[in-house]
């Protein structure tokens, strides 16, 4: 291949260049590209700008933090995958399924057990998802084929949602139509352990 000794030329020069005094002008370019566009910008309106965009940056904004909206079926935690676009549901901080809503057939209690540890169990849930019907929570995906509930018996609720289910459990239960659940001598949470918890999640 051969190279022009014009367009090599223009090369050549910045082997032979000062590098304090590159630096310097670099630096000196830098600083008055920053005070035009600071200047331009004191003399525009940014509201009409974002009017114009053709997405509405409070709404994207929205989205990709808070995510599609999403509820994992039992325990009603959002989904955090995060946007729009994608086919599977997941979240990692499951909640006691009573504050789903969910309750044990006999008692009538709210039910204190975390979704991905009943996902592992023999134990069987309904909704209306089912038409009412009992079915094993082994084989949730035939109702909800797009909820990663990742089974793990070593999980537990937070201790945020513990306190708020102790605090509230009469609160939920009237709310729901049920009992109150049958709240763990375990879970002796004060505030303080809550909010940790919450910091600890996020």
């Amino acid at each position: 291949m051969v190279i022009s000794q014009d367009a090599l030329g223009a090369f050549m020069i910045l082997n032979n260049a000062d590098q304090e005094q590159f630096a310097h002008w670099l630096t000196q370019c830098v600083k008055d590209m920053a005070n035009t566009l600071g200047e331009k910008f004191k003399h525009t309106n940014i509201q009409m700008k974002l009017k114009k965009l053709h997405v509405n940056p409070q709404n994207e904004l929205f989205t990709k933090l808070i995510g599609c909206g999403n509820q994992c079926p039992f325990c009603k935690a959002p989904c955090e995958a995060g946007g729009r676009f994608h086919t599977e549901h997941w979240t990692s901080l499951h909640r006691p399924e009573g504050l789903g809503r969910f309750r044990w057939r006999e008692t009538q209690k709210l039910v204190i057990d975390v979704c991905s540890s009943s996902v592992l169990s023999d134990k069987n849930f309904r909704c209306n998802a089912t038409n009412g019907e009992w079915h094993p929570y082994k084989r949730y995906t035939d109702f909800f084929p797009d909820w990663e509930n990742a089974p793990d018996a070593s999980l537990q609720a937070s201790d945020y949602w513990k306190y708020v289910l102790k605090k509230f459990n009469k609160r939920f239960a009237e709310a729901y139509d049920a009992k109150p659940a049958d709240i763990l001598s375990l879970w002796h949470i004060s505030l303080e352990q809550a909010k940790a918890s919450i910091k600890e999640s996020f």
